[in-house]
């Protein structure tokens, strides 16, 4: 780990799919300097430098981490990749943010878990749907109490896959099978277990019905039973028939004094549904690059941290298990 933490720290991004919105993300913050970007596909590497010229080019990330003393390494490559080039970023003294999910095996975030805290460095997962308009205004929601207890939580993704797996084939690849609960679903995974606890144990089924050319289930239905007593369902479809701009993440959430639907709440004894005014927010890639900055700055461990991640991959993991057994799954502990 360097000595000393300089207020402005030095950046450097590897994958420019999703480290795009990152990479912007550390260009409108004070206390970063974006020093680098880095990926196999020199189109995206270009057309950055070409909107900030002061930025330095990399096809390889060990040879952008040697020349350029960064403090953070940003990774946003595909999943199988995460570990390696985590592990990599902090041999060089590189504190991490890393794209959701942190790691596809459970033997793998053991390792993941081990490194970090080895290094003493920080490492933070980016699950961004915590940031969002929809995520702040429930968790409100939930700490004032408006909804009483709550019995029941659902979080969905019906999307379609096509378009984006086809642009992006690893997505898709049999080489590297990304199951969906843990691919795309960890956000709904990830957004139960903020709002409303610890998953106790996972039973779920699932189909190949829908994406042929998908290599592992399409669709799975998850149900999780918390620690305290509630019971949540996760649902996630890759091919969903929708009309554009449809899909996404969708919460519900019952309790004994009320519902939430999304963006409207019923509260027992008024007349009919309220809408409710969602805040205004920054770019939520944005929010987690300002967050990841200000907790390094300010010494303080990540919210979503190396063993945070871990707890999201084992919820999602005991879920794919369980859809492939037929039995009900403990995720393991971390």
């Amino acid at each position: 780990m360097k000595e000393a933490i300089e207020s402005t720290l030095r950046v450097g991004v590897l994958g420019l799919g999703l480290g795009r919105q990152r990479a912007l993300g550390y260009l409108q913050n004070e206390n970063a300097q974006l020093c680098a970007v880095c990926d196999i596909n020199s189109q995206r590497v270009q057309k950055l430098l070409v909107e900030h010229p002061e930025v330095h080019g990399y096809d390889d990330f060990e040879t952008m981490l040697k020349q350029e003393e960064l403090d953070i390494a940003n990774v946003s490559t595909p999943d199988w990749m995460h570990l390696e080039q985590s592990v990599t970023a902090m041999q060089h003294g590189c504190h991490v943010l890393l794209e959701k999910p942190m790691v596809t095996s459970l033997a793998d975030a053991e390792a993941l878990v081990k490194a970090v805290e080895k290094s003493g460095l920080k490492l933070m997962v980016g699950q961004n749907y915590r940031r969002t308009p929809l995520a702040v205004m429930a968790r409100r929601l939930l700490e004032e109490g408006t909804l009483g207890t709550i019995f029941h939580a659902v979080s969905t993704q019906y999307q379609n896959k096509f378009g984006q797996f086809a642009n992006s084939p690893w997505y898709a690849s049999s080489e590297h099978p990304r199951a969906a609960l843990l691919g795309t679903g960890i956000h709904a995974v990830d957004m139960l277990r903020w709002l409303i606890g610890e998953v106790e144990e996972a039973f779920a089924y699932s189909n190949h019905l829908a994406y042929r050319d998908f290599p592992d289930d399409d669709f799975v239905t998850a149900i999780y039973r918390f620690e305290n007593g509630i019971i949540g369902r996760v649902d996630v479809a890759y091919a969903s028939v929708l009309p554009s701009g449809a899909g996404g993440l969708e919460l519900s959430l019952y309790g004994t004094k009320g519902t939430l639907e999304n963006d409207r709440v019923f509260i027992s004894g008024s007349e009919g549904w309220k809408r409710q005014e969602m805040p205004s927010m920054k770019n939520s890639f944005w929010q987690e690059v300002d967050y990841f900055v200000s907790c390094i700055l300010g010494d303080q461990s990540p919210a979503v941290d190396v063993r945070e991640g871990a707890r999201n991959v084992a919820a999602c993991l005991a879920g794919v298990e369980a859809a492939r057994t037929g039995k009900p799954v403990a995720p393991a502990r971390f």
